[in-house]
């Protein structure tokens, strides 16, 4: 049995073509996926994610315990920041990424769907004295409004200023007319674009989500937020990153703290100077790339396509892909395309980078 999510009637409502994530039953699009990109990309559009994790970190010592489950500096994470973070397991491989957010008396921390009793029960399994954990991902929906409209459609509910708010930043928030026992807003997303992400208790969500629409925003499904994030260049679980991918070989080696003991650090040190693997952006010619197809330089196998599209923005077959760290990326690169060998262009990353005002 899939699980729904608080919003699933208003999906419905909608006319959603739903798809199976993570377990969740959820909307994949309303109209047509390049339509809802479009939106996002051009004015403003919204996204129920509350299939996500949420969990509440607290205790004298949730600090130090954060350090040690993540690769990232979480002890000195300041008030209301947020800070993008990967777990991993024994063997350096990432169990999942994340977002850490810092309030008065607690973290919070957001967890993918598809990982959320996983990753549950892994912090759980390696907490320390003086720390709780509470998985609040049942009582709250999580409304990503993303695009460069987001302020002046956020604010329309609001009358705190939120324009003035720094990327990956997070505060408490009050909207008109509605007391809620949970309401935050954090400047972060998952498509390329400036945009907030809205976690707010179930009884107010319905509220948020239809006057966000008659604002003005798009309602957008997962078929979208893969396409964006993919021209963004931001990894999807299970396909960028896995647990037999670690952070340096995926291309986050920025994100890690090496003056701390953490989860994992002794199995992918010895990956610092020489990693194995490295992550990169191909254009395909001919032929649309999907995950799994196999690539190669000068007729030589050396990895693997992660995530493959068409992008609606270039308009263009865009890929991401797991090669050898070696790879000479100036060489012949192909992809096998339904057992078709097609030359494609390696780009730096990202594919899209939105112009900042």
């Amino acid at each position: 049995m899939l699980k729904q999510t608080f919003l699933y009637p208003q999906h419905k409502k909608l006319n959603a073509k739903f798809t199976e994530f993570g377990g969740w039953d959820m909307p994949v699009q309303y109209t047509s996926i390049i339509q809802e990109h479009n939106a996002v990309r051009n004015s403003v559009g919204i996204f129920d994610t509350s299939h996500m994790g949420t969990f509440i970190i607290s205790g004298s010592n949730a600090g130090k315990f954060l350090d040690y489950v993540t690769i990232s500096d979480m002890a000195n994470l300041p008030l209301h920041k947020a800070r993008y973070s990967m777990l991993l397991n024994e063997n350096g491989g990432i169990k999942d990424d994340i977002i850490v957010y810092k309030f008065e008396d607690y973290y919070m921390m957001v967890v993918n769907a598809g990982n959320l009793d996983k990753d549950f029960k892994w912090l759980n399994d390696n907490k320390t004295d003086n720390v709780e954990i509470k998985n609040i991902s049942k009582e709250i929906s999580m409304i990503a409004v993303q695009g460069p409209k987001a302020v002046e459609i956020i604010k329309q509910l609001t009358d705190e200023d939120i324009s003035s708010m720094k990327y990956f930043t997070a505060k408490d928030i009050k909207f008109k007319g509605q007391q809620t026992a949970f309401s935050k807003i954090a400047r972060t997303g998952y498509t390329g674009e400036d945009g907030f992400e809205i976690l707010i208790s179930n009884g107010c969500a319905e509220y948020i989500w239809t006057k966000l629409i008659e604002s003005g925003a798009t309602p957008c499904g997962l078929g979208c937020r893969d396409t964006l994030r993919l021209e963004a260049c931001m990894p999807l679980h299970g396909h960028e990153i896995t647990e037999n991918i670690n952070p340096i070989d995926a291309g986050f080696i920025k994100t890690i703290f090496w003056d701390k003991n953490f989860i994992g650090k002794t199995a992918i040190e010895k990956f610092k100077d020489k990693p194995l693997k490295k992550s990169i952006a191909i254009i395909c010619k001919n032929g649309i790339a999907r995950a799994g197809d196999e690539v190669y330089c000068d007729d030589k196998k050396v990895g693997y396509v992660t995530s493959g599209s068409f992008s609606p923005t270039l308009k263009k077959a865009i890929a991401m892909a797991l090669v050898d760290y070696n790879t000479d990326i100036n060489s012949k690169i192909q992809v096998k395309v339904h057992n078709n060998l097609r030359e494609v262009l390696v780009v730096q990353k990202p594919f899209y980078k939105r112009t900042k005002l």
